[in-house]
């Protein structure tokens, strides 16, 4: 009776894995189905934290139309990013580099400052673009040319033009 349990209990421990080692077999010549076209979804593209002029210490989020596929993603984007020195709204384009979390994007957009923004105006708009890289892990940083939109008052001695510049994490 005792040599009956034991059976028993091996065949129920081993049977899951027999079945599975079946059902894992195949013939040689199957064939395996081809990868279908990468399919554009709307979902995150990127999202991030930075400091730089002239929103400071800032937090972004990016959504758009992404398309994966194995050498590198697309995204076309819309993303909103708010500091403590201004907030801004562009759209653009971004392309993943590799497999280690690097990219690149090429946006467009509208800036706002807010009270105390760091080497710009407050309380001003301005219209530019930026290039955002991103080398390694979604570390990095952009640059871009901005220009102040409106009439300024006739003591304002700063320029129009503007360099925008921010590093961290993210977009």
């Amino acid at each position: 009776m005792r040599r009956a349990g034991i059976a028993l209990l091996c065949a129920a421990l081993c049977a899951p894995s027999i079945v599975r080692a079946q059902a894992d077999t195949r013939p040689s010549d199957a064939r395996t189905p081809e990868r279908s076209a990468p399919e554009w979804q709307f979902e995150q593209c990127m999202g991030g934290i930075t400091y730089g002029a002239p929103l400071k210490w800032a937090l972004s989020y990016g959504m758009g139309l992404v398309r994966e596929s194995d050498k590198h993603d697309l995204c076309f984007l819309g993303a909103a990013k708010i500091g403590f020195g201004g907030a801004s709204f562009s759209t653009g384009l971004a392309s993943s580099l590799g497999p280690f979390g690097s990219g690149t994007a090429v946006t467009g957009g509208v800036l706002r400052t807010f009270n105390d923004p760091m080497g710009a105006l407050a309380k001003r708009t301005y219209l530019g673009g930026s290039v955002h890289v991103w080398p390694l892990l979604g570390l990095g940083g952009e640059i871009g040319v901005y220009r102040r939109m409106g009439t300024d008052a006739p003591g304002t001695t700063q320029g129009r033009n503007m360099i925008i510049w921010s590093a961290g994490f993210g977009f």
